[in-house]
């Protein structure tokens, strides 16, 4: 090709940042937001240090997910095979990719590694696996004591340990007045605090690191009053620093508004200890409307009156301050943070009932634990925990942390952001030392690399930190300093997107990080690809929902027509904005991927197996036992089902079922109908002491022809759903009511798989990582959901 014809690949603005990453001896702390090719630079990291090690499990690659650790196995393969059969590819960043494979396999061969054989030396583990495997090694130091299964839905177990806690109330002693001075509060409602309870046991690793899992409630209490000490010294030491520029000016003022009130008088600045909570908090009354803005306006209420000479002095005085504080956004962020300090005030109401909390929630995470020994199981949870405790605290490392230190040499960890506190202090476990180790052998140096961005930090709700990212991108780990590398680059989206979200998200985040509120500032992305035609996002209002869901099905049947058009995905909050789309997509006849959207407990085949349960446990059921008989295996008439409702009015449905005699008035269909029921139902209830709850109710069901009824096998697949977990509730010991049923039911969704994948409805949750053509974001106008009230709220 003639020179002047040759165009030079575009020039990548990070790639110093990405070749910098790659030196093995520095540990870093990576920046990556959405699209720039972070699992690329984590692949060529892997392989970078693989050149320097003895064995490749020296070498640990953490990741959160499944889907995500056999991705980084995969790509790894597909790279060494690429640097085993094929040439150099042309494209510089593959053909570094191309020539780091070929270093490994050089060091293979040397090693006698056998790598392409036997891929599963590559150290590359989802951070519950990796936990889970310490646990194994150590049984006796995690007090896991043997093999032991993890389960994903613990609820059950919580709900165990929660009762029997509840049961020590007639003990007497302090165990006895906390649980007492609790119900108080809720007015006496068991079933409210007893949720509450169970809430708190399935967030306990965000505050047993605060508490301790031991007995002694003293020093449950001391802790949390050590934690809470901790939490507005920090506070407060930011807000007096912000606030010392304005301390002459502010202090006269404030002690003339106080005065005023008749309040104790402030003799002077105060400082920065939990005691001074109370103190701060009334300057920021002062200085702040009741929405937390600054204020325009004084009266007597703040302590500034109507009046003439020094009244009006020092009202014009304040209002000309408050008039010069108005743009100091940081400002006003700390003293709305000060306003909501807890004040730690011995003999005040709510502080004696988080008194209480502090000493009940270490027993119950002990009654857990007991429970999970009765049964054999554990959740994730306490794998996680018990995998801290495998290693052993700073002062006393186990064997197993011993072993560890000597054989890992370089540690990777993938999508940190979504990092947990408990998991934090893994990591900084299993590094503990490293700093002094590699000060001492600079030629040996042990590396930490950790990627993330938080800006995709959504994951809250299971208890992720954002500002544990923070935290480790400035301090590190103990004496393990991180350097701080971003990624700019967006290989993803083409060039008028990415322009739209700098645009748009700019003025979204805070202006900088905040450890402990857990914020993060925008980092502007800069376009690899070019700009297309065209708008590249655009924002349509609709004046109802259906009005919405008819433009947007409309939009993807045109887009399915042409093959080109690429992936669809329509992304969602909560399950409940698709509740207009849906009928639509049907309406339409458009077919599409789906997973957990539908619950369970919407599909109608779920619904009648689940009458059929509620039925044959109660004969006085009488909702369910007529909700039977409008099932399609019967399918009665409503004139009949009326019949047979006064029929029996005055005794259980199964016996009046059995009785053949009593539906003379019924129609002829409706009374072959009622013969036909109660014949299979008589044969039914004669064998419930023989089976297990799962095959009783499938016989039931099946001699129902209740198969026969469904439409599609998609349905099939419900009951098969519905059916399994009746048997995991008799497996785990469980004691059938309905309530628990509907438990079990409300955490199960439908397997919904239809069409080719063209189209694919899921929450932005499920959609994280993944890359669609067109991206349909419906309801955007529903407010978010309000955030969990729990029992008692810890900030790590």
């Amino acid at each position: 090709m003639p020179d002047q014809l040759r165009t030079a690949p575009p020039r990548i603005a990070d790639a110093d940042q990405r070749a910098e990453g790659l030196d093995p001896l520095r540990s870093f702390c990576v920046t990556a937001p959405a699209g720039s090719g972070k699992t690329e630079l984590l692949i060529q990291r892997f392989l970078t240090l693989l050149c320097r090690v003895e064995q490749p499990q020296e070498v640990l690659a953490i990741t959160f997910t499944r889907k995500a650790a056999a991705e980084m196995r995969s790509r790894l393969g597909d790279a060494l095979a690429a640097a085993a059969e094929r040439p150099e590819p042309g494209d510089e960043h593959a053909a570094h990719t191309w020539r780091l494979a070929r270093d490994v396999l050089a060091a293979d061969v040397r090693h006698s590694w056998q790598l392409r054989r036997n891929p599963s030396q590559l150290n590359i583990r989802t951070i519950d696996g990796f936990c889970g495997a310490l646990t194994r090694q150590m049984p006796v130091l995690s007090r896991f004591g043997g093999p032991i299964a993890a389960v994903d839905d613990a609820y059950p177990y919580y709900r165990e340990a929660t009762r029997l806690l509840l049961d020590r109330l007639d003990d007497g002693g302090r165990l006895a007045e906390d649980l007492g001075a609790l119900l108080l509060h809720f007015d006496n409602n068991w079933a409210r605090l007893e949720d509450l309870l169970v809430g708190m046991l399935a967030c306990r690793d965000q505050w047993l690191v605060y508490l301790g899992t031991g007995l002694d409630g003293d020093s449950a209490q001391a802790a949390a009053e050590h934690s809470i000490a901790v939490l507005c010294e920090d506070s407060l030491s930011s807000l007096a620093a912000a606030m010392e520029p304005w301390r002459d000016a502010i202090l006269p003022l404030w002690q003339y508004s106080i005065d005023q009130q008749g309040a104790p008088a402030i003799t002077d600045w105060p400082g920065a200890t939990s005691g001074d909570v109370s103190t701060w908090q009334s300057l920021a009354r002062l200085l702040l409307t009741a929405g937390n803005q600054w204020r325009k306006s004084l009266t007597r209420r703040e302590g500034f009156p109507t009046g003439k000479g020094e009244a009006a002095d020092n009202k014009a005085a304040m209002l000309t301050l408050l008039e010069s504080l108005r743009g100091d956004d940081r400002l006003l962020e700390l003293l709305v943070r000060a306003r909501y300090l807890p004040a730690a005030t011995p003999g005040d109401m709510h502080w004696e009932r988080v008194l209480a909390c502090t000493r009940l929630l270490p027993q119950l995470a002990a009654q857990l634990s007991v429970v999970f020994q009765l049964h054999g199981v554990v959740d994730h949870t306490q794998v996680s925990l018990a995998a801290l405790d495998a290693l052993g605290p700073d002062e006393a490392p186990t064997e197993l942390a011993l072993k560890l230190d000597y054989q890992l040499q370089h540690i990777l960890v993938d999508e940190f952001q979504d990092t947990a506190v408990n998991q934090f202090e893994l990591v900084r476990r299993l590094t503990r030392g490293w700093a002094e180790h590699n000060a001492a052998n600079p030629d040996a140096t042990r590396t930490l690399f950790i990627v993330g961005d938080g800006m995709q930090s959504i994951y809250g709700f299971r208890d992720a930190d954002v500002g544990l990212f923070i935290k480790a991108k400035q301090q590190g780990f103990d004496a393990l300093a991180l350097e701080s590398l971003t990624l700019t680059t967006n290989f993803r989206s083409q060039a008028g997107l990415v322009d739209w979200v700098n645009r748009c998200f700019d003025t979204a985040f805070p202006e900088q990080d905040d450890i402990q509120r857990g914020e993060i500032a925008f980092s502007a992305a800069s376009p690899f690809r070019e700009p297309l035609d065209g708008a590249a996002a655009s924002l349509v209002a609709f004046s109802s929902a259906a009005a919405e869901a008819h433009w947007i099905g409309g939009q993807i049947e045109t887009c399915l027509a042409h093959p080109d058009a690429g992936d669809i995905a329509v992304l969602v909050r909560r399950k409940a904005d698709l509740l207009a789309l849906v009928p639509e997509l049907k309406r339409r006849r458009l077919s599409w991927q789906a997973q957990e959207i539908d619950a369970l407990g919407d599909s109608m085949v779920v619904r009648d197996l689940s009458n059929l349960c509620r039925a044959l446990h109660n004969p006085n059921d009488r909702v369910a036992w007529l909700a039977l008989l409008r099932a399609p295996w019967c399918g009665l008439g409503h004139a009949d089902l009326l019949q047979v409702a006064n029929e029996v009015a005055d005794e259980n449905l199964p016996t009046g079922l059995l009785q053949h005699s009593r539906w003379d008035r019924l129609s002829s269909d409706g009374a072959r109908r009622m013969r036909w029921m109660s014949e299979a139902l008589q044969a039914a209830l004669a064998q419930r002491e023989r089976l297990s709850l799962r095959d009783w109710i499938e016989m039931v069901w099946l001699r129902l022809r209740g198969p026969d009824c469904v439409e599609d096998v998609g349905e099939l697949e419900d009951a098969d759903a519905f059916l399994t977990m009746l048997e995991q509730l008799e497996r785990n010991g469980e004691t059938y009511t309905p309530a628990l049923l509907e438990q079990h039911i409300a955490r199960l969704f439908a397997r919904n798989s239809d069409g080719e994948g063209r189209l694919q409805l899921m929450t932005l949750h499920k959609a994280k990582g993944l890359e669609f053509d067109r991206v349909f974001i419906p309801n955007l106008a529903h407010s978010a959901r309000g955030e969990r009230r729990d029992l008692l709220q810890v900030a790590n």
